[in-house]
């Protein structure tokens, strides 16, 4: 009402110059700015860290952000939860899944409503530090990607630094060395520590693969992000809180194939862009090769030996693409373990299991 009221007011002074007229009604009825980050918040069943995790959101030294958080059909008190934060804080805007659609079609949905100039992701069970949001905006630069570090959390007393760099760098990751361009893929395929241009995901069509569950959508994701992005930051600090124990563990073993679907999402990706391939097929199977191996321990019998057999055939499809550069000593000897007796590696992992009951 208070806008009419000013429009009316300035059509009515027949003083103003036709021009100056319309400039005046422009700036009352101007779209506000959109806000200088999205943070997308997947939420399902988290009533136990929510509260954590968007107290750290909320008191972001960046006020000027959105907090988009999205309820993937959880069956606790999530939900009620979210309507209550909420009601104290306008930023936040409640979205719901009319079933549980898992968390790569859950951050999907928040892409598309995100306005902001960058977008971010917190999942429902960490926490960041308040500063986060405002130092990764203020050094971006106008880049696809500003990407900090993270700390691996396991309660008050211990958490793990993953740092990025010693010093803050900006480059284009296709336009490296063959080695710098490995340790840039290489580095932990997490979407939530750094903020990433909206326009830059939007023009590239840049999602995640919408497979059940939680467990390494962000794979694919990441390795495409990387390939396309143009300019890239790298912060030497870090902000996110990544809460790790049982309840990764869990997810893994709910869906212990998630992974293998990640990487052959990527191959077929390459496969349709060969001069892509060319400088990044060999960093592809040395990445599936080292996550294969990873998470082969994390999982329990049947599913580890099951695992073990179809992680051994993909493996076999890498051979004629590996460099050896990219393997520390010891490593090369388990590859071809793992191509040619995937029983040795999951006999190791219980010899060690046992030995340590």
């Amino acid at each position: 009402m208070e806008k009419i009221k000013q429009i009316r007011q300035i059509v009515n002074n027949r003083e103003l110059a036709s021009n100056v007229a319309i400039e005046l009604i422009k700036d009352i009825v101007e779209e506000p700015k959109p806000p200088k980050v999205s943070v997308i918040v997947p939420v399902y069943n988290a009533e136990k860290h929510l509260d954590e995790c968007l107290e750290s959101i909320t008191k972001q030294t960046l006020e000027d952000i959105e907090i988009i958080c999205i309820d993937d059909a959880s069956t606790d008190n999530s939900l009620t939860m979210l309507k209550e934060w909420a009601k104290k804080d306008k930023r936040i805007k409640v979205l719901k899944n009319k079933y549980n659609r898992g968390t790569g079609a859950t951050i999907n949905y928040g892409i598309r409503m995100a306005e902001g100039e960058y977008i971010g992701e917190v999942d429902c069970d960490d926490f960041i530090d308040h500063e986060m949001y405002e130092y990764l905006y203020s050094i971006s630069e106008n880049a696809d990607i500003v990407k900090s570090g993270y700390w691996s959390w396991y309660g008050e007393d211990k958490e793990v630094p993953c740092s990025l760099v010693s010093e803050k760098k900006v480059f284009k990751p296709m336009d490296l060395d063959i080695v710098s361009r490995y340790m840039v893929f290489h580095f932990q395929p997490c979407f939530w520590s750094g903020i990433y241009r909206r326009e830059f995901l939007l023009q590239n069509g840049l999602q995640w693969n919408e497979t059940e569950g939680s467990a390494f959508q962000d794979t694919s994701f990441i390795f495409k992000c990387n390939a396309l992005c143009q300019k890239m930051v790298w912060s030497e600090r870090s902000f996110y809180r990544w809460r790790c124990g049982e309840e990764h563990t869990i997810t893994s073993q709910k869906y212990p194939y998630a992974v293998i679907y990640e990487y052959d999402s990527i191959e077929r990706w390459l496969d349709e862009r060969p001069e892509m391939a060319l400088k990044l097929r060999d960093i592809l199977s040395r990445l599936r090769f080292g996550t294969f191996s990873w998470n082969v321990s994390r999982l329990k019998e049947p599913e580890r030996s099951e695992f073990a057999k179809r992680a051994s055939e993909e493996l076999k499809r890498d051979n004629d693409y590996q460099d050896l550069r990219f393997y520390q000593k010891g490593e090369v000897h388990a590859l071809y373990e793992w191509m040619e007796s995937p029983e040795i590696i999951v006999n190791r992992i219980r010899e060690k299991e046992e030995a340590n009951v």
